[in-house]
């Protein structure tokens, strides 16, 4: 222990631009061997390496730091050995980090006073606010210090209006999380969840992981495996998505059920403030000229029976059912508009992003780079805590640090510490100090922004395109064309048969070539040759499943194409059935072409049958997707809709039987 302290005071002695450039390649090496226990090129670090030389080497304390976390020197190497346990390593990174954050908010505040009269007490330092400034909040329960409470605390007089206002919404969340809690609400939730089923299927995925776990060789060090209680999160979400919570744009005639258009909004009745209800949207029924009333409930009980709505009243149920399940869970509130829900990990030892509305688990960076939001302030509450959670959000920090504007750094750490404290008081001290070391592994994340992932780029799926559009969070809409088109050709098993017969189901995603024994990769696109403005759609709620046009295209194209080139045949005959359906007044049109000869496809299950492309040694199948009218035009217009429990039929069935060139 008292190695370790030396060895981060010697460091910490630096000037700071050297401590900060030190520490930031130290807690890269110490949360890579973390993250990557196994993998030992993180666990060897070249002395002669040029960065190593001029950044760690000359750095009093910082090969100090390293030997503190287990690293020994062998020759001109330092080597951390496989069997050497990860509590020092893990220590070490606590209190650089610790440390780094106490230097970058002190240099912000400094920067900050020099730069502004007295007058600007009482003005909000978005300019100079920061990832570090904020990650201080909630600190002062750590062994080292922050700045004094009395020294930093504003007066009333001091408060900006718009800092009262920030601190409204602060308390209110942080009260309406303790509703989770309510032990009758937890019953009733329970009720409605099918756990046994639930438990069922992450049971099955379990043994799949433990068998695969079985092949692999394990080490002291190997990461923790996952468990029941991690395979349970995810079924619970696809089932709260598919079967128990419906996303409501518009709600629909409560008389006839129809189409309604938006017709304004009215106070909450009585019985609807009773429920929590904060205002009533009103829609009128153009068919029986009636009026349908939308309360936004935020009582989760009421939303145990309602079973509707859009983000809020998703995330606030959801969060309900987590805690009846006996999971640590966050109700997340993002400023510019969404909520959605962390649930803590304790195999993982660290919170998770989940967004029961689409259905996404651990992908936090989705809403800054699919949706193209502009991110200020992201806060989680739990019964325990609040927590300014906005970096885990977001990679462009900078640009960030720039909107935060409602209310000053200094105000919001001191007022979340508060907050903390008054909830944590009557906790046990074992606990205080869990939740201080979770928050420290939360740091270390916060302050190393990762770039986003490439299932983190899509825009938001839920809600009309119109309505998605006007909150500018379809995102970037990318052609998903292939860089190189795939293009059947024949094995040696269809050329002794002369016949090529190729089935593909919507329901598993797969194709079959029924003459050849190489098994095909799932995915529909893999196997087309072009693909423009497509993609497949399961409606969980209909069972059935179907490809279409992206959401908000207006028009969209499929090709399959096959060469029969060196094989020493043609075609003799070919049969295609192609099964499409169209609503509203979309349509689906279907060609086989070689060249300028084109056969037009009729679409439907009895198929097409055809010799006007005998002899030709390559041809090309195309559907063209056109039409449709509303917010659901794309929908209008689909191939190959099918049941998603029916893996025995095949809506694309194309045979082309061969003779000799």
């Amino acid at each position: 222990m008292a190695a370790e302290q030396s060895a981060i005071r010697l460091l910490v002695s630096n000037p700071t631009s050297v401590f900060l450039d030190c520490s930031e390649l130290l807690l890269r090496y110490a949360e890579n061997i973390i993250r990557n226990p196994q993998e030992p090129k993180y666990r060897t670090i070249r002395l002669e390496n040029q960065v190593v030389r001029s950044r760690l080497v000359p750095v009093p304390g910082a090969l100090d730091c390293l030997k503190a976390m287990g690293f020994t020197q062998k020759e001109e190497k330092l080597v951390l050995l496989p069997d050497t346990p990860l509590d020092a390593v893990i220590k070490i990174r606590d209190q650089i980090t610790v440390e780094r954050l106490k230097q970058l908010s002190l240099g912000q505040q400094t920067s900050q006073a020099a730069g502004t009269s007295a007058q600007a007490t009482s003005q909000p330092v978005g300019a100079t606010s920061g990832p570090a400034a904020s990650l201080v909040a909630g600190m002062s329960s750590t062994p080292v210090q922050t700045t004094p409470q009395s020294q930093v605390v504003q007066s009333n007089s001091n408060i900006l209006a718009s800092e009262r206002q920030f601190y409204a919404r602060l308390e209110s969340s942080f009260q309406h999380v303790l509703m989770y809690e309510d032990p009758v609400l937890q019953a009733k939730a329970r009720s409605l969840i099918p756990e046994e089923d639930l438990r069922a299927k992450a049971q099955e995925k379990l043994k799949v992981l433990e068998e695969l776990e079985k092949e692999e060789a394990k080490t002291e060090n190997s990461p923790p495996p996952l468990t029941l209680e991690d395979l349970i999160l995810p079924e619970l979400r696809r089932w709260f998505k598919k079967d128990f919570f419906k996303w409501v744009d518009k709600a629909p005639c409560e008389r006839c059920g129809g189409r309604t258009t938006a017709a304004g909004m009215a106070n909450p009745t009585p019985a609807e403030q009773m429920w929590q209800a904060g205002r009533v949207e009103l829609y009128h029924c153009a068919s029986c000229q009636s009026q349908t009333r939308f309360p936004r409930y935020n009582h989760p009980g009421k939303l145990l029976e309602t079973r509707c709505g859009r983000c809020g009243e998703w995330a606030n149920c959801f969060t309900l059912l987590c805690r009846a399940l006996g999971y640590e869970a966050r109700h997340v509130v993002d400023w510019t508009d969404h909520v959605w829900t962390e649930c803590f990990s304790n195999s993982q030892q660290r919170w998770l992003h989940v967004d029961p509305c689409e259905n996404v688990s651990d992908k936090p960076l989705m809403y800054e780079a699919g949706w193209s939001k502009k991110l200020s302030y992201v806060v989680a509450f739990s019964n325990q805590e609040v927590r300014d959670v906005t970096w885990r959000y977001s990679c462009r920090h900078q640009e960030v640090c720039a909107r935060r504007k409602e209310c000053r750094e200094s105000w919001l750490r001191e007022t979340v510490n508060r907050m903390n404290e008054k909830r944590q008081a009557g906790l046990s001290q074992e606990r205080k100090e869990e939740l201080v070391r979770r928050y420290l592994v939360e740091l270390v994340e916060f302050i190393s922004p990762r770039k986003p992932g490439e299932k983190e780029m899509g825009g938001r799926t839920t809600g009309s395109v119109a309505w998605r559009l006007a909150r500018g969070e379809l995102g970037t809409q990318k052609d998903k064309s292939k860089a190189e088109p795939y293009v059947f050709r024949l094995s040696e098993q269809e050329k002794k048969g002369r016949l090529f017969h190729l089935v593909y189901c919507t329901a598993n995603d797969k194709y079959t070539r029924l003459y050849n024994n190489v098994d095909m990769k799932v995915g529909w696109e893999n196997w087309a040759h072009t693909v423009q403005g497509v993609f497949r759609k399961e409606e969980h709620d209909w069972n059935m499943c179907y490809l279409a046009r992206t959401e908000g295209a207006t028009t969209g194209s499929v090709s399959w194409k096959f060469d029969l080139e060196g094989s020493g045949l043609c075609v003799q005959e070919i049969k295609v059935v192609t099964r499409s359906q169209t609503f509203e007044n979309g349509s689906v049109s279907w060609r086989l072409c070689s060249g300028d000869k084109c056969v037009l496809l009729n679409g439907d299950a009895e198929g097409t049958k055809t010799r006007d492309l005998e002899g030709v040694t390559s041809f090309m199948l195309t559907a063209e997707l056109r039409g449709g009218q509303g917010d659901n035009a794309w929908q209008h217009a689909q191939l190959f809709r099918q049941a998603l429990d029916r893996t025995e039929e095949f809506p694309l069935d194309i045979q082309v039987h061969l003779k000799p060139v």
